[in-house]
């Protein structure tokens, strides 16, 4: 993981690389490529090596059109002054159909011991149970519940006589 150094930000590198190739051949286009990015500074926190699919869609891209593709990412830290040099290397590059940079947000972990989890999981198990337990008592009361005042059944017919003749 790469922490915010002078202008230094995490992106996510998705790309399709073209079917032409076969799989030895894809994964040394796709090496090459890292090598690309470690040579601009960049630091590789995650990659995937690219993998045949069939696309959503056919892609027209250097008169042909393409069905499949090797789909890869990298996950790499990078200054951010280097970002618009990078994607105009990647337009230039003839072997990749199509490919999208987003900046990405690396979310924190926190390490906790496990006698510590357990004791949020009874606390939180104390809670539910506790919500469950008002929420039968409020059941409870409303069913239990009687009219105020009650009628008796030819004062009901008497009154639903009168609200149907109307």
């Amino acid at each position: 993981m790469v922490k915010k150094e002078k202008n230094i930000f995490n992106y996510e590198l998705t790309l399709w690389l073209s079917p032409e190739f076969n799989e030895k051949e894809a994964e040394l286009k796709f090496n090459s490529l890292l090598k690309e990015l470690e040579g601009m500074g960049a630091i590789i926190n995650v990659s995937q090596l690219p993998q045949l699919k069939p696309l959503g869609y056919p892609i027209r891209k250097s008169k042909a059109i393409h069905l499949n593709a090797y789909f890869a990412f990298i996950q790499f830290g990078l200054a951010k002054n280097l970002i618009n040099a990078l994607q105009k290397k990647l337009n230039l590059n003839t072997d990749l159909i199509r490919f999208i940079i987003v900046r990405k947000e690396i979310k924190k972990t926190i390490k906790i011991s496990p006698s510590t989890f357990k004791k949020s999981l009874l606390k939180s198990q104390t809670k539910d149970d506790l919500l469950l337990k008002e929420d039968k008592e409020s059941k409870e009361t409303l069913v239990d519940k009687k009219p105020e005042t009650e009628i008796s059944v030819e004062e009901l017919d008497k009154k639903l006589n009168e609200i149907l003749n109307k």
